[in-house]
Order: structure tokens, then sequence, then C-alpha cells
């Protein structure tokens, strides 16, 4: 496999990974749950904390989704955003994302509501977790404002000191790199 494929490849994941991250609030994103298989694509494997849950009941990954150094410099980018092709592509694959969740957030948020009675864990927030998914949505806002709300997410997931020092945390507690 070409190495641009597998850029290409990990650059769409990341994009359906960041928006899955952010509409379901998935948590624990630390290098250990967040995998690369053989041809780019993102995988993340543990789904355990998500909606309302967070790992010791502490809500530490504030982020919109995990945006690290390491994240960036796969798409030639850095921790500051740099304008890169992949970077920009990414960029638009989140809005456009963004947008087609927007115009589908019924039937998502009705998937949610289905198994917010279930007694998963991740319900534990009740209904709260349904309309904190809704919110998420920001259906008040016309789709340009949408688009510079995504911008801002990104930007607020861009290098996260946050997201870092939980990746730093896991390190040292469990020798993740």
């Amino acid at each position: 496999m070409r190495c641009l494929t597998a850029q290409r490849n990990f650059t769409e994941s990341l994009a359906a990974y960041s928006i899955v991250c952010y509409f379901l609030q998935i948590k624990d994103r630390h290098n250990g749950n967040v995998l690369i298989d053989d041809q780019g694509h993102i995988v993340h494997i543990d789904f355990g904390f998500m909606l309302s849950n967070s790992p010791g009941g502490v809500n530490f990954e504030a982020a919109p989704f995990k945006l690290t150094r390491e994240l960036l410099e796969v798409m030639d980018s850095n921790s500051e955003g740099q304008p890169s092709e992949l970077f920009d592509y990414f960029k638009v694959l989140i809005i456009q994302g963004f947008l087609a969740c927007r115009k589908h957030h019924d039937r998502l948020l009705l998937l949610v509501r289905m198994m917010s009675k279930s007694g998963l864990p991740c319900f534990k927030a009740g209904d709260r977790a349904v309309k904190a998914m809704e919110k998420r949505f920001a259906l008040q806002l016309t789709e340009v404002q949408s688009v510079q709300m995504v911008l801002g997410l990104i930007s607020d997931s861009l290098d996260a000191w946050r997201t870092r020092q939980y990746d730093y945390y896991q390190r040292l507690l469990n020798g993740i790199l």
C-alpha cells in the first residue's frame, strides 16, 4: 500500500471517528484504545465510556475529539493546525459529516432514546444524556453558523492540553505510548 493512500484512509477515518466521538461523547480515548489498521484506518476498540459516563467518574477529556500532535503529523500538519492538503481535507470532511448528521438528527436521537432505559452505564444521567446529545446538533444554528461552530470544535481539539495530559497519564500509569 502506498503511503499517500494510507494517509488518506487515516484522514477520512479520523474525521468519521471525530464526529462519532463528538456526538456520542466517547471517552477514554488514549492511544491504547485508538489503533490503526494496516491500511491506515483509525479503529477505536473500547466503547465503555460515552454519553454520560467517564473513566473513574471524572470527565477529564474536555476536547470535542482527539486531535493530538501525532494525529496532526500524519496529516502533514502540526500542533497549531498548520494548513496542509490532508488537514484541509479533514476539516472539509468534519464539516460535511456534521451537517449530514444534523440532517438525520431525529433518527440518530431515536436510536439513543430507544436505548436510554436499558440500564447501560452510559445512560446513568437518564434523559439528560439524550438532551445533551440533541444540543450537540446545534439545531438552532443556520448552516453557515454550524460550519463556524465546527471549525471552533476543531480549534478546541487541536493539541488540547487535557488530551495530552490524559495520554501522558496513561503512558506513566499503564505504559501506553
